[in-house]
């Protein structure tokens, strides 16, 4: 149950509307979609109560309004990269993985407004587990810019971080992850960092470690929040160590697969190849809330899925209504493991100005055809991304973001003039920089554990003056599966 005056949009979706007791859509000022948060200051006109949703406040008819909150999963648009907000129906919150860039950092300063008051500190502030798939840049670098803002990074306390246990050293090829131990005709890592013990050691024994990105990005998160917890993920854990108990939500760890060696325990290597290696060990998450299942699982390869086709060779771990592709889109996948899993909905995230021609277009055919249902449902990041004129130019909006951020660490401004540039600022952010990746590009998923939506925003509002586009599957009783409802 919530407080008091918080509520959540019911489904599949509801306005606000500037006066009580009228559904014309000319008064219409807010498009909400299911689970949206709102809050209620008190006041009441027959069936209709005031009510506020970020930048909107109007009025609700109170049959729209539900008082438990669902399970909500954002999976933003960081170009190309991958990075996911999970907020249970705990209110705790997730982040699998952050991109390269700054898109997450900009996403939550948009989602909890820059924690400007004590209530929003405390909605947002503390973030439950940071998960890195595995140590690509495109999934973890985002880190540095959230924890490295001036504004923003001091009130972010994480509790715990999650990574695949293979840490980067100095060296080349494969000894560049680690101590390697040979048997049979298989090579392993057999020094992966599993503990915190195991992290303390590296960080004395390992040569060369404060020079390598991934390692130092760790370090740095030690150091930000001193009780924060560092721990790899594998197939041993059935659940997330830190994450409040949810009746009906589950969270297991399918991969990567730490196995049984001579002396120890060790990651195996993947074709002698090192981003395979890295990429294959990706931490793979199967999230269950009652009736729908969500699958996770950074940068999976044809080799390493083999592999755990062949490890759960007697069962199918896999299966999942929702996927997040792996490896944004790319063509390296085994066919037979995407067939496992059978998704009803598959998301893509990729982004522009990159060789790899992803998503690949034989992979979202693929997709398609393995996926469940007559019209099964494949969302793309990068697809699904849309913007005002405003946006249209991020250089130039970059510029002048800089430019303007320049401007006010001068110490010869005025009073006037540092008022009239924070105004442009703000006025800067809030237009283009927060919303391009906070609205456009962002794949919403929601769930009460038996229906499932997902939406993304609009190129403009329609006539309606409906700015989401929605997408309801909901069980059909007499096909026993899930099906898209128009």
């Amino acid at each position: 149950m919530t407080s008091s005056n918080v509520r959540f949009c019911g489904y599949p979706s509801a306005f606000i509307y500037e006066v009580t007791g009228s559904e014309r859509k000319e008064d219409r000022i807010k498009h909400l979609f299911w689970g949206d948060t709102i809050v209620l200051p008190g006041e009441r006109q027959g069936d209709y109560v005031r009510a506020k949703s970020r930048d909107a406040e109007g009025w609700m008819k109170e049959s729209d309004l539900l008082e438990d909150p669902l399970l909500d999963i954002i999976f933003l648009d960081v170009g190309q990269g991958d990075s996911c907000l999970i907020v249970t129906p705990a209110d705790e919150k997730v982040l699998v993985d952050a991109g390269k860039e700054d898109h997450l950092l900009r996403y939550l300063r948009w989602r909890y407004k820059n924690y400007e008051t004590p209530e929003m500190r405390a909605m947002g502030g503390k973030i439950t587990a940071v998960i890195i798939s595995h140590p690509d840049n495109d999934h973890y670098l985002g880190l540095k810019s959230l924890i490295e803002d001036p504004k923003f990074g001091p009130l972010i306390n994480i509790d715990a971080v999650y990574h695949n246990g293979i840490f980067t050293r100095k060296g080349s090829g494969l000894s560049s992850l680690g101590a390697l131990q040979k048997e049979g005709k298989v090579t392993y890592i057999s020094d992966p960092v599993v503990t915190h013990a195991d992290l303390e050691k590296f960080f004395t024994t390992a040569p060369g470690w404060d020079k390598l990105e991934y390692p130092k990005l760790i370090h740095d998160l030690r150091l930000k929040n001193a009780g924060t917890k560092f721990l790899m993920l594998n197939q041993t854990f059935t659940k997330i160590p830190n994450l409040t108990p949810v009746p009906g939500m589950s969270v297991t760890v399918l991969g990567p697969i730490l196995e049984k060696i001579d002396g120890g325990q060790g990651l195996r290597t993947f074709g002698g190849d090192v981003g395979k290696t890295k990429n294959g060990h990706s931490i793979i998450l199967l999230l269950r809330y009652k009736n729908i299942r969500i699958l996770l699982g950074g940068d999976l390869n044809i080799p390493s899925e083999k592999f755990l086709l062949e490890h759960y060779a007697t069962l199918n771990p896999f299966e999942a209504e929702v996927l997040k592709a792996y490896h944004h889109g790319s063509g390296d996948f085994a066919e037979e493991f995407i067939e496992s899993i059978k998704p009803y909905v598959s998301v893509i995230s990729s982004g522009d100005n990159e060789s790899y021609s992803h998503p690949r277009a034989d992979t979202m055919g693929f997709l398609g055809k393995a996926s469940r249902g007559r019209r099964p449902l494949l969302f793309s990041t990068e697809l699904a991304r849309s913007a005002p004129e405003i946006i249209k130019n991020p250089i130039i909006l970059k510029q002048e973001f800089k430019t303007l951020t320049q401007k006010l660490g001068r110490t010869d401004l005025s009073a006037a003039e540092r008022s009239e540039t924070e105004k442009k600022l703000n006025a800067l952010e809030d237009t283009a920089l927060n919303r391009s990746v906070a609205v456009y590009g962002a794949i919403n998923l929601r769930t009460d554990g038996e229906k499932l939506l997902m939406c993304q925003k609009k190129e403009a509002p329609n006539k309606e003056r409906e700015e989401w586009d929605i997408y309801k599957i909901a069980p059909d009783a007499s096909k026993k599966q899930l099906v898209l409802v128009p």
